[in-house]
């Protein structure tokens, strides 16, 4: 079963078991919501100590969705993205 969202940190794809509507429903009730939700892959993939989370942008398009945040961590800042997509290779280039 492919995954519905996937985040995107340090160039490469993470698939999670999010499905797109419970992303879209938190997103709707607080923008910083759905980066709580992948917090924990964030971390795993080395981005720890983070210290300050900022919803940077997103880009809707019918069902499928892009939600970028800004992350400041103990070495720097990065862009977080989640991405809600039958293919998600496509959504960030339609973002970029």
């Amino acid at each position: 079963m492919q995954a519905e969202v996937y985040v995107y940190v340090l160039d490469v794809l993470h698939p999670t078991d999010l499905r797109k509507d419970e992303v879209k429903k938190a997103f709707n009730e607080d923008k910083l919501k759905p980066f709580e939700y992948v917090r924990e892959i964030v971390e795993d993939r080395g981005i720890t100590g983070i210290r300050k989370v900022e919803f940077y942008d997103a880009l809707f398009d019918e069902d499928e969705f892009l939600i970028e945040y800004m992350v400041e961590f103990n070495r720097g800042k990065i862009g977080v993205k989640i991405i809600g997509s039958d293919n998600p290779r496509k959504m960030l280039e339609q973002y970029q």
